[in-house]
């Protein structure tokens, strides 16, 4: 029986995908019976490809927390924005013909001005103060403005703009990715090449000695290899477009 290698194309799969692949090797290469693990430069192979994998995905955590600081930057300044409307509006009332209007406006306005520059605290500082204004907006000495000026959406925008920040925020990654910087491409690229002389090795080895080792081996890897090229096939092919039936 002809050994060959099923083709692969890594440089293809994204990085989660590459990660998931060489997981599903280490995976698989686990099952092998321990009795037959005797060549020293297989299991060098594997050990130096689980130790390079763990950085990988070390590296894949600090990719998906840049992600999550993105949503959080964009949650704070949808909180930013909720502040400035609410700042807006304010100053709407107190130019009003109202008396009444403007008073109130007045008020609220002194309230507000105990925040000064909200947008410019630091995450949990402005946290902490929107929760605050928003305790003291909704408690009997303001609430009767607030419905006066019909500014309650205003102040439910804070809220919940405010507490959507903070579920962010209080679940934000703690991986070791928060303290390290990984090169996503040297550490994939290093990996890739030890993964590659590992596959070119199995490949030898068992045209060499077709051993249990090494065709097991080699059957795993081919059985990943072909789930991931299947993948990438589905993904170039082009999408058929339905025929329509011809009308006689």
């Amino acid at each position: 029986m002809k050994q060959i290698l099923e083709p692969l194309t890594t440089s293809a799969l994204t990085n989660m995908e590459a990660g998931q692949l060489f997981r599903r090797h280490l995976s698989d290469l686990g099952t092998i019976d321990a009795s037959l693990l005797t060549d020293v430069p297989f299991n060098a192979y594997v050990q130096q490809i689980s130790g390079q994998a763990g950085v990988y995905e070390n590296a894949l955590a600090q990719v998906r927390k840049n992600e999550e600081t993105e949503k959080i930057v964009e949650a704070d300044a949808a909180r930013d924005k909720a502040v400035s409307a609410f700042s807006l509006a304010l100053k709407l009332h107190a130019a009003a013909d109202d008396p009444a209007e403007v008073e109130a406006s007045r008020s609220l306005g002194i309230l507000f001005a105990t925040y000064k520059n909200l947008a410019k605290l630091n995450y949990e500082a402005e946290s902490l103060a929107i929760d605050k204004l928003v305790g003291e907006l909704y408690s009997e000495a303001y609430n009767e403005k607030i419905n006066y000026l019909h500014m309650s959406k205003y102040v439910a925008r804070l809220n919940d703009t405010n507490t959507s920040f903070k579920n962010l925020f209080s679940g934000r990654m703690v991986t070791t990715a928060m303290n390290e910087t990984y090169d996503m491409k040297a550490i994939r690229s290093e990996l890739q090449s030890t993964y590659n002389d590992f596959c070119d090795y199995v490949l030898a080895m068992t045209k060499a000695l077709n051993t249990p080792l090494f065709v097991t081996a080699l059957n795993l890897l081919n059985t990943a290899r072909k789930y991931y090229a299947d993948l990438l096939a589905r993904r170039a092919a082009p999408k058929t477009e339905k025929t329509k039936p011809e009308n006689n």
